[in-house]
Parts: structure tokens; sequence; C-alpha cells
């Protein structure tokens, strides 16, 4: 893909398989794209287009459905815009997705309390403390999101993992593991 570049702004957009026609009449073949070199089409204000990922953080943001151009001295780079999401309906999202998290990992023991209250078996330590950090953890997440503000707050509530495989960021989706506590 190729731009065409006049007094600075993206005129518009050329697929590169087509003949070109410049304002003054001038007809250039389909074939100037893949012969020409680059300083060759930027004399006549066709640019490389390059698409530039706009790094979307799919739970913060949003893309708008427009475009920027950014021209560069050999190349124009496109990239997808994009918009913040409402802080208090992510939050909100995010809080029942830990809810629901969380009773879903707390349901593969249920059975346990089932049992004792069926015939009076004890639960096992392991149990009941994996079900308490498995509580703890939510609980903490849940207080986290409340109190952040903004994305950014939000945003480090992420995990970071380091090269040895060590998280030095935020708990969001931190939960205990059940081989941990001998389950």
């Amino acid at each position: 893909m190729f731009a065409l570049v006049k007094a600075g702004q993206v005129i518009k957009e050329l697929n590169g398989g087509s003949p070109y026609i410049d304002e003054d009449g001038t007809q250039y073949p389909a074939n100037i794209f893949s012969v020409w070199s680059v300083d060759e089409l930027v004399a006549i204000n066709i640019y490389p287009l390059n698409y530039t990922d706009n790094n979307l953080d799919a739970r913060t943001e949003k893309e708008t459905g427009s475009y920027e151009y950014t021209i560069n001295d050999k190349s124009v780079s496109k990239l997808k815009t994009k918009s913040d999401l409402d802080i208090d309906k992510v939050k909100a999202r995010e809080i029942s997705l830990v809810k629901n998290t969380q009773n879903s990992i707390l349901s593969s023991t249920d059975w346990y309390y089932i049992r004792k209250t069926d015939k009076g078996t004890a639960i096992p330590t392991d149990v009941q403390n994996y079900r308490d950090e498995v509580r703890t953890a939510g609980d903490k997440m849940v207080t986290d999101i409340t109190a952040v503000s903004n994305k950014t707050g939000f945003q480090a509530l992420y995990p970071v993992w380091n090269e040895n495989k060590e998280n030095t960021g935020g708990t969001l989706g931190i939960w205990p593991y059940a081989e941990d506590y001998n389950l």
C-alpha cells in the first residue's frame, strides 16, 4: 500500500496495483510501485504506507474507527486511533469477572461442604486454606479495582512478568494454585 501526500497531508491511499495519474494529468504505469525506488516515488509524492499497531488495551480502550497518519522522510505510518472506555464501566465489568472467576474456582471444592453437611466428614485443612486464599485474592482484586480512578491506575493492576517468571506488577487475575495446597 502507498499514500499520496500533498502539503504534509495524506490525500488518499493507493493500492499499488493500478496506474497512477497525478494532478497535472501525467499517467504512470502500475509497475512504478514495484520497479521504482522509494526516492523516485517520494519525488512524485507517493510514500510507502506502513500499518502501525496501536497496542490497544481491550480492557480499557476501544478503536474509534478512524486513522491517524504520520508522515516520515520516506514512508507514512497509519495508526488506528483509540479512545478510553468509561473507567466506571471498566471497573464494574472487571469486578464481575473477578467474582465469577472466584465462584468458578471455589466450585471445584464445593463438594467437600456438601459431604460435610450430608455425612459430617471434616473438610481437609488444605482445602479450607486454599478456599480462604482464593477468597483473599478475589477480595484484594476487588478492593484494588474499586480504589482506582483512571485508566493508568487500572493498568497498574496488571501483572508484569520478568525473565524469572516472577510477577513484578499488579495482582489482577493472579489466583492461588490448587496444586500448592495438595489438591
